[in-house]
């Protein structure tokens, strides 16, 4: 088994298991859906980074250096963006 597939089996498990969990543990229906589409976005992306770093790993630095910068940005920006506090 090579390490594209051992991450991409590992991947699906622990996407599955956490889609289950929320499933079971989220009351009411637009939480779910928020937890969803969460979920959702982050299995595209942990997909297609395992994707991209199998094929060039040239790209996949640079990739994950501009991921960090919006997530960090996000923690400054989550209440423009979304609104409200928490």
């Amino acid at each position: 088994m090579n390490s594209f597939r051992f991450f991409n089996i590992l991947g699906a498990a622990l996407f599955t298991g956490i889609a289950l969990q929320v499933f079971i543990q989220t009351d009411g229906a637009k939480k779910l859906t928020e937890s969803g589409i969460f979920l959702t976005v982050s299995a595209l992306l942990y997909f297609a980074l395992t994707f991209i770093f199998h094929k060039s790993k040239n790209l996949f630095v640079p990739l994950m250096a501009v991921l960090v910068l919006l997530s960090i940005g996000m923690i400054f920006l989550q209440e423009l963006v979304f609104g409200g506090g928490h």
